[in-house]
């Protein structure tokens, strides 16, 4: 993939809203390269958003309408992006509750474009906004925790902010956005996706 095409950031959350039904197409865990997880990725992030995390012409951000008022939801995708220059992509969970307003995501899974697995996990919570303006993300959650490698411990810190889009066919059906921060010293910059 061309450096733009890496800032997939595909994120192995699962959101399920509470009378919902859940995607089928999502394929979750049991990878052993990154090729596997990276094409998962990129096939899941490319319905949705373009390679910045802007929103592709007919997705259509979910309305304060289309969200129900309570219940709990789970979403199940990827995150990833470019870590001085290769890819690292992982699996996340992020698991809503929508009266409450809160996320709580993990992720782990990950694999490096060049290094192979990562192990360790991480974590975060977040809000949920439903009713922000047009321009102010409805999903805001962080990921933080320690990722290891090769013998070295990378503290990690990414930022995940998006909003709740329709899958074509469930108006909530899917989000997907942005996921910036650092993996050790180095910048962490992509996208997240992630479908009921």
């Amino acid at each position: 993939m061309t450096h733009s095409k890496k800032i997939v950031t595909c994120l192995l959350v699962s959101v399920a809203l509470a009378g919902c039904s859940s995607n089928d197409d999502v394929v979750t865990g049991n990878y052993t390269s990154f090729a596997e997880i990276d094409a998962d990725a990129t096939a899941m992030q490319s319905k949705y958003t373009d390679a910045n995390g802007d929103l592709l012409a007919g997705v259509v951000r979910a309305s304060p309408s289309d969200i129900p008022a309570s219940g709990t939801a789970t979403y199940n995708g990827f995150v990833g992006g470019d870590v001085a220059g290769s890819d690292l992509v992982g699996e996340l969970t992020v698991e809503a509750d929508i009266g409450a307003s809160t996320l709580t995501s993990t992720a782990t899974g990950f694999f490096h474009e060049t290094d192979g697995a990562y192990s360790g996990t991480l974590s975060g919570n977040g809000i949920l906004t439903t009713t922000s303006p047009m321009g102010v993300p409805q999903v805001s959650t962080s990921l933080d925790g320690t990722l290891s490698n090769g013998g070295t411990d990378y503290t990690t810190a990414i930022a995940l902010e998006g909003d709740l889009v329709s899958d074509g066919t469930d108006p909530a059906g899917a989000m997907a956005g942005v996921a910036d921060g650092f993996v050790g010293s180095d910048f962490f910059t992509g996208v997240f996706v992630a479908e009921k």
